[in-house]
C-alpha cells in the first residue's frame, strides 16, 4: 500500500505546518487533522480519512464529547509536542488509539440537550430546532432554557462561545486539567 500522508485543517498556514511536521515520516499511514478553527474537525469528521489523528485545543467538555462519538483513530486535546505528535501518529498507524484529554467530569446534560447544544451553538433557531426534531415551540424552548441553566449560561452567544473554546471560563478550565460542568 502506498503512503498515505495528509494533513487536513481550515487554516491553511497551519496544513503547511503539518506537512512540515510529518515530511520525513516515510510511509507513515495515518492522516493528521489540527481543528483550526475550533470547529473544523467537527464539522469535516464525516470526512475523515482513515486512521486519523485530530489534533485540538477546544477545552469544551461537550465538544469533545461530540468529537469522540465520531471515534477518530487518535485524539489529543492536552498541550504536547512535536515528537508525541510524531509518535502518536506512527501509533495510531499501527492501528493502535490514542487519547490524549483532560479528565471530562460526568456530563449534565442528556443526549438530546448536548445535541441541541451543538446545534445552538452552530447558529440554528428554535424555529429550525423544531422543524429539525419535529418538537413544538414550547419544547424547543424548554431545551435551550435548561441547557442554558446547567452550564450557567445566559444567551446563545454564551453557548456558541462556550461550544467553540473561546468562553473565558473554559480557560480556567484547562489549567486545571479537568473540565468541570
Amino acid at each position: 500500500m502506498a503512503p498515505v500522508r495528509k494533513v487536513y485543517s481550515g487554516v491553511p498556514t497551519l496544513e503547511l505546518h503539518g506537512l512540515a511536521l510529518v515530511s520525513d515520516l516515510d510511509g507513515l499511514q495515518a492522516h493528521l487533522v489540527l481543528d483550526a478553527p475550533w470547529g473544523f474537525a467537527l464539522r469535516e469528521s464525516e470526512a475523515w480519512p482513515r486512521p486519523v489523528l485530530v489534533l485540538t485545543g477546544n477545552p469544551c467538555p461537550h465538544y469533545l464529547r461530540d468529537l469522540l462519538e465520531h471515534d477518530p483513530d487518535g485524539l489529543i486535546a492536552t498541550p504536547v509536542g512535536p515528537e508525541e505528535v510524531r509518535e502518536a501518529l506512527h501509533r495510531v498507524a499501527k492501528g493502535h488509539k490514542i487519547r490524549y484529554l483532560p479528565e471530562l467530569e460526568p456530563d449534565p446534560l442528556c443526549p438530546r440537550e448536548r445535541e441541541i447544544l451543538r446545534l445552538v451553538a452552530l447558529g440554528m433557531t428554535n424555529a429550525e430546532l423544531e422543524n429539525r426534531f419535529g418538537l413544538k415551540a414550547k419544547t424547543v424552548k424548554n431545551y435551550v432554557c435548561n441547557i442554558l441553566d446547567k452550564l450557567g449560561m445566559k444567551s446563545r452567544v454564551e453557548v456558541a462561545l462556550y461550544y467553540f473554546g473561546v468562553h473565558p471560563m473554559l480557560y480556567t478550565w484547562s489549567q486545571t486539567g479537568h473540565c468541570p460542568e
